[in-house]
């Protein structure tokens, strides 16, 4: 059972109007990361589906990522929703491809696995063929809807007679994706059509941190104007200036083993998908129960070790980020780099902890958060794990960490 969703009597007065807005034409929800996105998304379905008597083989939620279909699957039963009702886009066009079009489904030989684009095309085409007024949906909604390309929200619009997108153009961290404009465009409405959530989940310094990963001046200031929070209990982030891999291992696994003796909810988000299985099996060997990406229960509160990409859409009590090394990251652009950072900063809502080596340029930006005493920074061959730095040392130990 989700532990995640929040009760009805808990929406704010923002999320009750989204998720009754009309269907008269289609809808885009905006809002950053702890505005309760998912959460809308959800009673919306239950929402549209009670109020038309709407059957379960009559509405669908897209989602873009398995691990997020799971997540959501698991608040399910709590508002009387099928399972099947969710499900990738891609899995759901592959479904259809193979009962509609053809049993042999386009083969990607290079990557070894199926063509989704040459799928989704497939399925566009073929559904273009029956026109509006064979709708196969009467709504469909879409989580994260910025990963979805332009094409598949033509084919949405095909498909459904009403379409519901919630997005967050600071979490296209996935290639191929659409902007603003281009999900607005493929829905046939104006940026003064768009429901916006603001954000109250976060600790603020998570805010503030994450908020230096946006390069657009004008974005930044939207997203903080748009962050609210009612925390009082606030934990200052803590960045771990790592000795080597055994030593940032160890540190690790004290810190989750810290965070499950308060209660938290806890992840461990890595970059790569082959370091989530080495960081599990270590933890795992030090005594600590967790669940990777290929076992997550969301019903339970043992401590998940995911990427994140995987992450994207979750939510965690406290979250920590070994491996901010250059390495990691190595496969990726300047700007990709940003949005993983600002997506993997953003599931925590109380407390974020890093362990660098120090050579990845783009953590220079947290120096004014270490400056302010919003970021507490340690090292190796400093203090105990268990002593906090002074502010003047934090500095000195941030600059010489990055």
């Amino acid at each position: 059972m989700a532990t995640w969703l929040v009760p009805p009597s808990d929406l704010t007065t923002e999320q009750i109007r989204a998720i009754e807005l009309p269907t008269d034409e289609h809808k885009v929800v905006m809002g950053g990361p702890g505005s309760g996105k998912t959460i809308v998304l959800l009673y919306r379905a239950q929402h549209l589906a009670r109020a038309g008597n709407v059957p379960a083989e009559r509405f669908h939620v897209f989602v873009f990522t398995n691990v997020l279909s799971t997540y959501i699957r698991s608040a399910m039963e709590l508002l009387d929703i099928p399972e099947p009702c969710v499900s990738t886009f891609d899995d759901w066009c592959r479904q259809y491809y193979e009962t509609h079009i053809s049993r042999r489904i386009p083969w990607d030989k290079v990557a070894k696995h199926p063509d989704f684009p040459a799928i989704r095309e497939g399925v566009l085409n073929h559904c273009g063929k029956s026109g509006r007024a064979n709708h196969l949906f009467d709504f469909v909604l879409v989580d994260e809807g910025q990963d979805l390309d332009r094409k598949c929200f033509e084919l949405l619009t095909r498909i459904a007679a009403h379409v519901t997108v919630c997005m967050d153009h600071n979490q296209q961290i996935y290639d191929g994706g659409s902007d603003e404009g281009e999900i607005l465009g493929a829905l046939g409405l104006k940026r003064r059509q768009v429901a916006f959530l603001e954000t109250f989940r976060c600790c603020p310094y998570i805010t503030q941190m994450a908020s230096l990963f946006i390069p657009d001046e004008r974005q930044r200031a939207a997203y903080l104007q748009q962050t609210k929070t009612a925390q009082t209990d606030i934990e200052t982030p803590l960045l771990y200036r790592m000795a080597g891999f055994d030593d940032e291992k160890q540190m690790l696994i004290e810190m989750v083993r810290l965070r499950v003796q308060k209660g938290d909810r806890v992840a461990a988000l890595l970059p790569l998908k082959r370091q989530v299985f080495g960081f599990a099996k270590g933890m795992r060997e030090a005594g600590l129960d967790v669940e990777t990406q290929d076992d997550l229960d969301f019903g339970s509160d043992t401590p998940k070790v995911i990427t994140y990409h995987s992450a994207k859409g979750l939510t965690f009590d406290a979250v920590l980020l070994p491996r901010l090394t250059a390495s990691s990251f190595s496969v990726f652009s300047p700007k990709r780099i940003e949005r993983l950072l600002f997506v993997a900063l953003t599931r925590a809502t109380r407390w974020v902890y890093l362990s660098t080596d120090g050579r990845l340029p783009l953590l220079q930006r947290l120096e004014p958060l270490v400056k302010d005493g919003r970021l507490t920074v340690r090292t190796a061959a400093g203090p105990s794990t268990q002593q906090r730095v002074s502010k003047r040392d934090d500095t000195g130990d941030l600059l010489d960490a990055l």
